[in-house]
This record gives C-alpha cells, sequence and structure tokens, in this order.
C-alpha cells in the first residue's frame, strides 16, 4: 500500500461524508488508492461484502466525536487493504463463503441460534456447499429451506431474527450476478454480529471481519497482500 499517498490530510471518520471535506473511511482510501474514476465504499477491486464487513469496523472503531484514533486508523486501513483483488472470483467461492457466513464454528451467525432456528440455517448453508462442488439442488429444495426459515424466523428477535433473515436471503442467492441479493445477506448477517456484541466494543466485528476475509481469500485462492507497515504512517504525522 502506497501509504505517503494516504495517510495526510485524509483523516478517517464513521458514517458518510461529503468528497470535498478531506474525510473518508477505509474503503475510500481503498477506493482512492487503487484509482477508481469516483470515490466509492465499494472499491472495484474489493468484493462488496467484504467492503460491508470493513465499512462497520470502520464506524464502530471511531470516537464519540466520529473520528477515528491513529491506532484505529490503521487497524481499518490494514482490514480495508486485506480486501484489495477480491472482486473478481467464481459462484463456486461465493457460494462456498456464503455457507461460511452462515455456518463456520468460529464466525458464523448460526452461533446466534439454537434449535430450529440452527438447523434452518444449516439447512441453507448446506445447499450453498452443494452449489459451490456443482451439484444444484432443484429448485423445491430451496423453496423448502426458504419456507422453514421464515417459519422460525417468525418467533425470534435480537441477533438470531437476523442471523436467520441472512438464511433467507441467501435461499434466493443462486444466482450470484443478484449484487442486491448478496448484499442483503451480508447486512443481515453483520446486523446479527452487531446485535450479539453490543456494548463489547468492535473488537469481536473486526475478529469476523478478519475471518471474513481469510475465508474468501481462502476459497478464492489468492495469496496474502501483506499488511499495513505502522512505521510508514508514523513518518507521515
Amino acid at each position: 500500500m502506497d501509504l505517503d499517498r494516504i495517510t495526510h490530510p485524509l483523516t478517517l471518520v464513521q458514517g458518510s461524508h461529503r468528497p470535498e471535506s478531506g474525510d473518508g473511511c477505509a474503503m475510500n482510501v481503498i477506493s482512492y488508492i487503487c484509482g477508481d474514476t469516483a470515490i466509492t465504499d465499494f472499491p472495484a477491486t474489493s468484493a462488496r461484502p467484504l467492503a460491508a464487513c470493513v465499512q462497520l469496523c470502520n464506524d464502530l472503531l471511531a470516537g464519540p466525536d466520529r473520528y477515528l484514533s491513529p491506532e484505529n486508523s490503521l487497524l481499518a486501513l490494514d482490514l480495508a487493504w486485506q480486501t484489495v483483488g477480491t472482486a473478481d472470483v467464481g459462484d463456486s467461492v461465493i457460494h462456498a463463503w456464503v455457507a461460511e457466513l452462515l455456518t463456520n464454528p468460529a464466525w458464523g451467525v448460526v452461533l446466534y441460534t439454537e434449535s430450529a432456528a440452527a438447523a434452518a440455517v444449516f439447512g441453507v448453508a448446506g445447499l450453498h456447499r452443494r452449489l459451490a462442488s456443482g451439484d444444484m439442488s432443484p429448485i423445491g429444495a430451496w423453496d423448502s429451506a426458504d419456507r422453514a426459515a421464515r417459519a422460525v424466523g417468525a418467533t425470534l428477535s435480537g441477533a438470531g431474527l437476523y442471523a436467520v433473515r441472512a438464511a433467507c436471503e441467501a435461499t434466493a442467492l443462486v444466482n450470484t450476478k443478484h449484487r442486491e441479493t448478496l448484499d442483503a445477506v451480508t447486512g443481515n448477517a453483520l446486523r446479527a454480529h452487531t446485535l450479539a456484541t453490543a456494548g463489547t466494543g468492535a473488537a469481536r466485528v473486526v475478529e469476523v471481519t478478519r475471518h471474513a476475509i481469510r475465508s474468501w481469500r481462502r476459497l478464492a485462492q489468492l495469496g496474502n497482500p501483506g499488511h499495513v507497515d505502522p512505521a510508514s504512517i508514523d513518518r507521515r504525522r
């Protein structure tokens, strides 16, 4: 990462910001240094689900004044840099990653469910794993999984509800080109993580984001992009 170009005068800040303000989030930095025509929260080089995870970390790491400290700015930038080169992957990677998003034992949203809800989430994840391996289940199986998840979701609240909503949305993700659907799956999953860890700070969401990025890169067989060098930022301040 060419840190000399982005550490000053840019200040990482929470939420939305005007292009002329000099402020930006971590993903805006990636958009800038990777040469996007217009600076955006979703750089062309980064997979949208991963960009959304980093955006949430960026916002949770902000202080009461909405700005990130130097240490948290470095942390957010490092996460953002890990997303570079992840946008162009095959459908099998996306389906396998969605299954991990739902049921990975370390960071899947199934952690916030029990009994019938967990079974519904595992059911949807299983369909995605089979599809990732090239085995397309009948549409009826997807419809049944959707109905099961919706039925149990009607009885839930909080993190469990959004975990099941992520699974419901994922039943419509047979075609991974449907960007809005993938956004909805990721958004509901992140909402589940946020609600489950409310009041405990950003540490858990940062951990989940690291898992999400590593899983995506592993499934896509992408190399390690390296890390931000703190000394480089210190020299610019």
